[in-house]
C-alpha cells in the first residue's frame, strides 16, 4: 500500500491540474500512480494522452488511470446480484429477481462502487497514489463511507450471530441439519465459517478496514480552492464533514491566485497553504505541470 494524496474541492477549481502536477514531481524519484475518480474525466486532456481504466505510462515512473465509474457500478451490481442469488437461490418464494434488479436504483450505489474502485487502486504496487476526486459532495460521501459501513457491518454481524445461535439451539433439540424448502433439501449453516452471509460480511469488513487505514494512516487530503466565496464555503463544509469522522485536511492549495483578499485570508487559517498563480494559458503536458508541482511539495510534505 503506497502513500496516498487526495485532492478535493468544488468542481472547476483545478483539482485535476494540481493532482497531475504533484504526480509528475513525485514520479521523478518514486513509482507513482495517478487516478481520476471523477465521472467527468479530463486527466487525459491535462497530460495530452488518451487514458483508460488500465494504467497508461506517462513518463518513466508515472502511470495514469481514468476510472470508468459506470463500469465500476455495473461490475459491482453484477457481483452483488450473483452473490445474493447464490446465497438464497432456494428461496424462490421471495421473488429475489425483482429485489436484486432494483439494486441499481438504491441510494449509495454510486458511492459504494467508487469506493470499490478506490479499494482496488490502493492495493496496487506503487510508492505513491494520487487521487483526483469528484466534486465535493460525492467525494465526502465516498471518503466517509468506510467509517459508516464498518458500523453497519458490525451490527449486522451481531444480528447474524444471533440467528446462527438460535439455529444451533434448534438443531440441538430436533437433530435436523437440513430442511425442505420448495421441494429442495437445504443444509442450514449454524457455524460462522459455514455461513455464506457471515463470510461475506467478514470480507466486507476487511475491505472497509483496509480503506479506513489508508485514509487515516497513509493518506494526505488537500483542499483545492479558488480565491472566491463559493469555493471557500463549499470547502469549509467538506472539511467540517470529514472532521466528524476523524479525517483532517493536510493543506490548502489556492489555485488561480492573483492577489490576497478576505477569502485567501480565511483559507490560510484552515492550514498550511500554497498559492498557485493564475496562468495566461491552461497548463498541460509534463513540462508545464512540473513547474506547478514544485510549488506543491511544501504543502504536500514530500521530500524533494
Amino acid at each position: 500500500m503506497g502513500r496516498g494524496y487526495i485532492f478535493i474541492g468544488k468542481g472547476g477549481v483545478g483539482k485535476t491540474t494540481c493532482s497531475a502536477a504533484l504526480a509528475v514531481n513525485l514520479a521523478e524519484n518514486h513509482r507513482t500512480l495517478i487516478a481520476s475518480l471523477d465521472p467527468a474525466h479530463n486527466l487525459g486532456d491535462v497530460y495530452g494522452v488518451r487514458l483508460s481504466e488500465k494504467p497508461t505510462k506517462i513518463s518513466e515512473n508515472l502511470f495514469a488511470i481514468e476510472v470508468n465509474t459506470d463500469l465500476l457500478t455495473k461490475k459491482y451490481l453484477e457481483r452483488t446480484v450473483s452473490r445474493i442469488r447464490g446465497m438464497y437461490s432456494y428461496l424462490k418464494v421471495l421473488n429475489l429477481d425483482r429485489y436484486v434488479d432494483s439494486l441499481k436504483y438504491s441510494p449509495g450505489i454510486e458511492e459504494y462502487s467508487i469506493l470499490e474502485g478506490l479499494t482496488d487502486l490502493i492495493s496496487l504496487d506503487y510508492d505513491h497514489i494520487v487521487l483526483d476526486m469528484p466534486p465535493t459532495g460525492l467525494t465526502v460521501r465516498v471518503l466517509t463511507l468506510p467509517y459508516t459501513a464498518l458500523i453497519w457491518i458490525e451490527k449486522l454481524m451481531e444480528l447474524r450471530n444471533e440467528i446462527l445461535s438460535r439455529r444451533k439451539t434448534i438443531e440441538s433439540v430436533t437433530g435436523r441439519k437440513c430442511v425442505i424448502i420448495d421441494g429442495q433439501e437445504v443444509k442450514i449453516p449454524v457455524e460462522e465459517k459455514e455461513d455464506p452471509v457471515m463470510v461475506e460480511l467478514k470480507e466486507k469488513r476487511e475491505k472497509m478496514e483496509l480503506v479506513r487505514k489508508f485514509l487515516s494512516e497513509k493518506c494526505s487530503i488537500f483542499l483545492v480552492a479558488n480565491p472566491e466565496p463559493l469555493s471557500l464555503f463549499e470547502g469549509e463544509r467538506a472539511i467540517d464533514a470529514l472532521k466528524n469522522f476523524g479525517m483532517k485536511v493536510s493543506g490548502v492549495i489556492i489555485n488561480k491566485h492573483i492577489q490576497d483578499n478576505e477569502v485567501t485570508a480565511r483559507l490560510e487559517k484552515i492550514g498550511k497553504t500554497v498559492k498557485v498563480p493564475l496562468l495566461s494559458s491552461h497548463p498541460h503536458g509534463v513540462d508545464m505541470l512540473r513547474e506547478i508541482g514544485k510549488l506543491l511539495f511544501d504543502v504536500a510534505e514530500v521530500d524533494k
